[in-house]
């Protein structure tokens, strides 16, 4: 592929969302260079992508919620009329470096491994919500909740082993009995493994 993605080659059995957002971002870059006021429908960039449709929506979703595009919203939710990439999608592109960091050209074995962490930790969030404690102990547990939200946030590689063991310990500790942890918090163990990290 031509232009400034041309390096990277698009494998269409990759699902990982990472995979998805840098194709979609790349695509959006690569037409923005041809004619900066443009914008792509739904069709055309699942035609210049080759990402199914399923796996476009939710990740052109994230990508607008990043300030990364712009999607002109229609009348068929949750699909939009048009996009494309803003100043700061345009920004990260051309910045090699925060861009492979972002969106792995290929996300090794590590990120695929790690590929659930991001939903069990939403569901830990959930969780934590509606955790029958009160008053600063609830503010800590939320709050220790999303240190580790934005410690697995990291690219898998850059995961601090340490770090998110003494934060789990601290969660867990909000509660007198094992038993009366939150649900998801032993599965959240078993996906992150952290000494693989």
């Amino acid at each position: 592929m031509p232009g400034a993605g041309g390096w990277y080659n698009w494998d269409m059995t990759t699902t990982h969302p990472k995979s998805v957002r840098r194709r979609l971002l790349t695509v959006l870059y690569e037409r923005y260079l041809k004619d900066p006021l443009e914008m792509l429908t739904p069709e055309d960039v699942l035609t210049e992508s080759m990402v199914p449709k399923t796996d476009m929506l939710p990740n052109m979703h994230y990508l607008g919620d990043k300030g990364y595009v712009e999607l002109m919203m229609g009348y068929n939710p949750p699909s939009f009329a048009a996009v494309r990439i803003t100043a700061k999608g345009i920004d990260l592109v051309e910045n090699r470096y925060e861009f492979n960091l972002h969106y792995p050209p290929r996300p090794g074995d590590i990120e695929e491994t790690f590929a659930s962490v991001p939903a069990l930790m939403e569901k830990l969030v959930e969780e934590a919500d509606f955790a029958p404690l009160d008053g600063e102990e609830r503010k800590c547990l939320l709050r220790d909740v999303m240190y580790l939200r934005d410690e697995l946030a990291r690219p898998a590689t850059r995961w601090r082993a340490p770090v998110i063991e003494t934060v789990m310990a601290w969660i867990e500790g909000y509660f007198e009995k094992p038993e009366e942890t939150l649900p998801v918090m032993a599965e959240l163990r078993d996906a992150i493994r952290t000494e693989r990290v």
